[in-house]
């Protein structure tokens, strides 16, 4: 099972509602649009350059969107992500030198560079071999993880400016007690409870 799965769940118990799991929105997709990112789109090429993106492979791929792992529909209106290993590489350390200042976010970004710096040898060897093969958009060796860093920032950086509140997530790290078992039922509810109160700032009812 994967582990995103356990911890969606036990986010539905503590706030209550139940999350959508195949949310989409007509501005999370797989391509940059400036329609999308407004005033970040420049600043946010300026990314998709330093991680050697191909505008070819890009603007020639099919149209999709990006499904985040859930969603919490009103009143809380976020996007949870659940991070595992695979996301913590020097390419998502990287992403960070870009993020604007005025971007609202529901997480620790030091926290997370540090992730990337201790799990990135780790997070690339994660997995069978198409975790590192290229993509259109990156075609080289570990182009996977240069997009999965891009299209992170996508589920950051956009959904305030549509609307919602910042996007929750969660890494795996954060969570190792609920994951091992040490924390199960209610110690787990209420570890979930005040790590996620810390974060969002709307009311957990």
């Amino acid at each position: 099972m994967r582990l995103e799965i356990g911890i969606i769940a036990l986010l539905e118990e503590v706030i209550g509602k139940p999350a959508e799991k195949r949310a989409q929105f007509d501005w999370l997709c797989n391509k940059p649009y400036r329609k999308h990112f407004g005033e970040y789109y420049d600043v946010l090429m300026e990314l998709y350059r330093h991680l050697q993106g191909d505008w070819k492979g890009t603007s020639q791929k099919s149209h999709g969107h990006l499904t985040p792992d859930a969603y919490f529909p009103e009143p809380y209106n976020f996007i949870f992500e659940f991070d595992e290993l695979q996301h913590f590489t020097r390419y998502r350390k990287n992403t960070f030198r870009f993020y604007p200042e005025n971007i609202p976010l529901a997480y620790e970004t030091e926290v997370y560079i540090e992730f990337c710096r201790q799990q990135h040898v780790a997070a690339l060897a994660k997995g069978p071999d198409r975790f590192r093969r290229s993509t259109a958009d990156f075609p080289y060796i570990n182009g996977r993880a240069a997009q999965r860093a891009f299209f992170d920032t996508f589920r950051d950086w956009l959904p305030t400016q549509h609307g919602l509140n910042p996007t929750l997530r969660l890494a795996e790290f954060e969570v190792t007690p609920i994951l091992n078992g040490t924390l199960t039922g209610n110690g787990a509810k209420d570890f979930m409870e005040q790590l996620i109160k810390k974060r969002l700032a709307i009311p957990i009812q």
